[in-house]
């Protein structure tokens, strides 16, 4: 398997490094392969995943179940 596609979620409310920290581990649970980035200051999270393992749909869930609102989704 392979890395084959990138979102950028804009999250809201992600204040402090144990936001981050809580989106970040929420999406390692998903036990799929990936690379999460966070940019704390703006807000944006950065998920490279593999498209065959799971969805955007299904990113952004694990995200609003972390207990964040995601503004918006840009894929790249």
């Amino acid at each position: 398997m392979t890395i084959n596609k990138s979102v950028n979620f804009k999250v809201n409310g992600m204040t402090c490094g144990g936001c981050a920290n809580k989106v970040k581990n929420g999406l390692e649970g998903l036990k799929i392969e990936h690379t999460v980035n966070i940019d704390l200051p703006t807000g944006k999270v950065n998920v490279k995943f593999n498209s065959e393992e799971s969805t955007v749909a299904a990113l952004k869930s694990t995200i609003t179940n972390a207990g964040f609102q995601v503004e918006s989704i840009e894929l790249e």
